[in-house]
């Protein structure tokens, strides 16, 4: 019985570590389906969201990156930790700036138990990167820079 009253003490500390709860809201319902939950990835699907991009947020090019993936997609493949994906990732642009900022916070500092020194995003700042619009195929362009020049 004591087991079972610190398994669950466990769970409910876990659960009260979530910083941006509408960020965690908006990718369980529109993220997890290929991400699954807590951005743990899918073998053969979807990457797993857990370490780069919290390293990306510290940035301004990993920022970028990170907000266009969002905002346009992307696909082509791409290696995390040695394991190759080539999935296509499509487009939320329909989000409100507000929600891809909330999302993106999830990810990188609820998801990502390193980030930095990256600061959260905000409303505005996705309303910027929506002034550049890009394809998927240049957002993964683009991902490629980002990713050799933070060297991973």
């Amino acid at each position: 019985m004591m087991a079972l009253s610190l398994g669950m003490a466990t769970q409910l500390a876990s659960a009260q570590t979530v910083h941006y709860p509408a960020g965690k809201s908006t990718f369980d319902s529109k993220c997890a389906v290929c991400h699954q939950a807590g951005g743990k990835g899918m073998d053969g699907l979807a990457p797993p969201l857990i370490e780069y991009p919290g390293k990306y947020a510290d940035s301004n090019e990993g920022r970028a990156q990170l907000g266009h993936t969002v905002l346009y997609g992307m696909f082509g493949p791409i290696k995390v930790r040695d394991k190759s994906y080539n999935f296509k990732m499509p487009s939320f642009a329909a989000l409100s700036d507000a929600e891809i900022a909330d999302v993106l916070n999830y990810v990188v500092f609820d998801a990502n138990a390193q980030h930095g020194n990256a600061k959260p995003f905000d409303a505005a700042e996705i309303q910027a990167l929506r002034a550049n619009t890009l394809d998927a195929s240049a957002v993964h362009q683009q991902r490629d820079a980002v990713v050799k020049g933070l060297g991973l």
